[in-house]
């Protein structure tokens, strides 16, 4: 049967607290009261009947006499009551890291992790919180999906744009079930509509070479425009890098002056590839599908109340 906990019932605790089934944890007040907001918010309530703490040698004192006067978390009878969606192995994850571990640099398996996280998101613990998103960061077992809806559940809105962008290379068809019942329906349903909508700006990119902006001394206009066009939509040229998806247009765009032009002239091939890029006030047309994404991810963060900082 549920009872005091064997390792994190400390006979000097000054705070009890109870798992929703049964199980008592009696740990000090003090680290709950400095790194917890919601413990902060429950603990630090005047008692006019107790004075305040000011020395650590006088803590006894107090604690005997909040028990005397029944105060909320000074016994097992009264002690802090955890909500329901939380179990006794949660908690204890929780605060073994808050007593008896601490931060370490050796790294927890994703399970405990995100279990730190949720309690310490819940409790407003930034200890525990920045804790487990170190961690986690530097995980590779941390897929996409969780991250992405790590990311939801705890407000963290670049996890939700790294997820989101790692996703946009998955085919939708190669979502499994549970892979949709993790992230929901609404971040499923982002993620195919943003899919879509590269996959026809990568095919409307095919079908409008853009300009050739020619130099003076080109002697041979066709011959020039002909090689820009074959560079363009050949299977192994830009086109055929963005449609076989081995780089994103953004990226074709840093790489676009090294691309082999053959007899197109040098400066004409130059000029138009700075035509290409960024400029005040225009957005290259090869960052489209970047924007695409940046759209539906700002979208699905304004949609569930994530705070974000809009992308220029």
């Amino acid at each position: 049967m549920p009872g005091r906990h064997p390792t994190l019932y400390f006979q000097c605790g000054t705070l009890t607290i109870k798992a929703w089934d049964g199980t008592l944890y009696n740990v000090y007040r003090e680290p709950l009261l400095l790194g917890s907001e919601f413990f902060s918010g429950m603990l630090s309530l005047p008692n006019p009947a107790i004075p305040s703490i000011k020395l650590a040698e006088n803590a006894k004192q107090w604690y005997e006499k909040a028990k005397l006067l029944g105060l909320e978390g000074s016994s097992d009878d009264t002690a802090v009551e955890m909500p329901p969606q939380f179990s006794s192995w949660e908690i204890e994850m929780f605060l073994e890291f808050m007593y008896l571990q601490g931060w370490s640099n050796a790294a927890p398996d994703v399970e405990k992790a995100c279990t730190i996280l949720k309690i310490s998101h819940f409790l407003v613990a930034e200890k525990g919180i920045s804790y487990a998103r170190f961690h986690l960061d530097h995980n590779d077992k941390l897929g996409p999906v969780l991250r992405l809806k790590l990311g939801f559940d705890y407000f963290l809105a670049d996890w939700v744009t790294k997820a989101f962008d790692d996703l946009m290379s998955v085919p939708i068809n190669e979502f499994s079930a549970e892979d949709e019942a993790t992230i929901g329906w609404v971040a499923y349903r982002a993620l195919a509509k943003a899919q879509a909508k590269v996959l026809d700006a990568r095919l409307n990119l095919a079908l409008r070479v853009p300009d050739v902006n020619h130099c003076n001394w080109c002697s041979n206009l066709p011959r020039c425009r002909g090689e820009w066009e074959r560079m363009w939509t050949s299977t192994d040229g830009v086109l055929g890098a963005i449609i076989r998806e081995e780089l994103a247009g953004a990226e074709i765009l840093d790489k676009l002056a090294t691309y082999p032009h053959g007899a197109m002239v040098d400066e004409c091939h130059r000029r138009t590839c700075e035509g290409l890029q960024d400029t005040p006030g225009k957005v290259s047309v090869l960052r489209e599908e970047e924007g695409l994404i940046d759209e539906a991810v700002e979208d699905l963060m304004r949609s569930a109340g994530i705070p974000f900082s809009k992308k220029n």
